[in-house]
């Protein structure tokens, strides 16, 4: 039978950090990158020409922020893991951050113990 391979959007505007968990998705079996995004509006344009299963997204960007395209992403792909990732705790994001149907990670938490842990607990469609 074929593998088929959880494809990941990486979205945030440090290049750091869409590196580091561009290797943390690399060493993770049965993920890939399928690519990265610097803001909210790139990453909805990205997801109009590519099927992705996770958006692995920061709260705090430039532009459109996490929380609206987290929004965004989960009325027009509702099928699409999203996962907010931030430096924040949890108390601290607006209370309709987890309403909407995304997932909070903190980020210097986030490794690949916890991405598979987010998929198999959340996630349900792999392309």
């Amino acid at each position: 039978m074929e593998q088929h391979l959880v494809r990941v959007l990486v979205v945030d505007d440090l290049p750091s950090f869409r590196r580091a968990v561009a290797g943390v998705i690399a060493v993770v079996e049965g993920f890939e990158l399928a690519g990265e995004a610097t803001s909210g509006e790139e990453a909805l344009g990205f997801l109009e020409d590519h099927r992705v299963a996770m958006v692995l997204m920061d709260v705090n960007m430039p532009g459109m922020g996490g929380l609206e395209a987290a929004r965004q992403i989960r009325c027009w792909h509702p099928e699409v893991l999203v996962v907010l990732l931030s430096v924040n705790n949890t108390e601290d994001l607006p209370r309709d951050a987890m309403v909407m149907g995304a997932h909070y990670r903190h980020k210097d938490r986030f490794g690949p113990d916890e991405l598979e842990a987010l998929w198999h607990d959340g996630g349900h469609t792999r392309f």
